[in-house]
This record gives structure tokens, sequence and C-alpha cells, in this order.
């Protein structure tokens, strides 16, 4: 699935590109931004979830450190959708990468984050990951 997408990385210095691919029969845009490092957007097409309030979940470093456990950020409402993302067993290994957030907003559950060049294969495991967070929140 993101074999092309590597290629195209490996073969141009920086860029961007965007495609559409389809995750649990919704329609999902996938954005990639790179230079020395790689970001990755994935937000879906059309809107997933009705009355949803704005809210962002990050992974807070510091307290990780300091307690040894991850800790999370939640900005925004508490929720049942984010009580349930708080849960899942997929959420930590999402928030694990740098700079990854979840982003619930407009009706959609989006997710962002920032890989190293030399970490490129690990693409196509944070697209199954969050197909398989969305398979749990159904």
């Amino acid at each position: 699935m993101t074999e092309k997408i590597i290629e195209h990385i490996l073969q141009n210095p920086s860029g961007t590109k965007t495609e559409t691919i389809i995750i649990n029969g919704q329609n999902y845009e996938i954005i990639y931004n790179w230079k020395r490092r790689i970001q990755i957007k994935i937000k879906p097409a059309q809107d997933l979830f009705q009355d949803m309030e704005v809210c962002e979940i990050r992974r807070n470093h510091l307290m990780s450190i300091i307690a040894r456990y991850p800790n999370y950020n939640l900005l925004g409402k508490r929720t049942e959708l984010t009580e349930k993302l708080l849960s899942n067993k997929y959420t930590p290994v999402l928030l694990n990468f740098p700079v990854s957030k979840l982003i619930c907003e407009n009706n959609q559950l989006s997710y962002a984050a920032t890989i190293r060049k030399k970490h490129l294969m690990k693409l196509e495991i944070i697209i199954r990951y969050f197909d398989a967070l969305l398979a749990t929140l159904k």
C-alpha cells in the first residue's frame, strides 16, 4: 500500500504528496510532507461521528519519563469518544511516535505524526494501527 510513496520519498529529497485510501469502508486522505522528517496526516474525507466535541490527545513525554508509564494530555472536553480512545490498546502505539496526536474536530477523527526519514518503513505500521483503532471504535 505504501510502497509507491516510500519509493517517491526516497527519489525526491523534499516534497508533498496526497493520496486517498479506503479504511473500514470510508475514504481517507493521507498527506505526506517531507524534507528532513516525514509528516503524515490521516483525515477522513467525510464526517464519521455525530455531535463530536473538539479535542486533541497527545502524549505527555515529560510525565512519561518521570512516572515511567505513558501519560496523555487531553485538550478539550472529556466525552465518550475520548474515553474510548484513551482506553483503546492502539492509542498508545500511535501516540508513541514523535509529535503525534489524535484530533477530534468537525465530526472527524484524524491523526498526525512526524517520523525520521530513516524510519520510513513505519508509514505502513501507522496506517495499519489507525485502521485497527477505527475498527475498534465502531
